[in-house]
């Protein structure tokens, strides 16, 4: 499948999220603890879930997952990103990574390390679920 992926600038945006570590091949089990995780304490009314990556590379690494909010204890950067829409099941959404890895390299643009997932609205037909994913691209 191809992706279109579009370089555009973001504001920070709040969340409340809970934090946890991860290697790429727990990745899939720690998202679905931590979000048990968050919404077991979470009383508020929250927007879409998302799951921010401070850094990824090989190893441990730490992600957060929680929602976006108006105002939140912490917020995704702001600053120029990289960023393509997924429309699938989660477990199938890294040709989608690649893709903006792949268009990074193409335009000679750097990857800063910072990285988000923000998950649409729940649908039982996997095809209907949408992923926005985004790279935090250096200056």
């Amino acid at each position: 499948m191809d992706y279109m992926v579009e370089m555009r600038e973001v504001g920070p945006q709040r969340i409340a999220a809970v934090s946890g570590k991860a290697t790429h091949a727990t990745l899939p089990a720690r998202i679905r603890a931590l979000f048990d995780q968050f919404y077991a304490g979470f009383k508020g009314k929250g927007g879409l879930n998302v799951v921010y990556y401070p850094a990824c590379g090989p190893g441990e690494f730490d992600i957060h997952c929680g929602v976006l909010l108006d105002h939140g204890d912490s917020a995704l950067p702001a600053g120029t990103v990289a960023t393509t829409a997924y429309w699938g099941p989660y477990d199938r959404m890294k040709p989608a990574h690649e893709a903006i890895h792949r268009w990074a390299r193409e335009h000679g643009r750097k990857l800063a390390g910072p990285s988000w997932e923000v998950y649409g609205h729940w649908s039982d037909d996997p095809a209907k679920l949408r992923t926005d994913i985004f790279y935090l691209l250096s200056q």
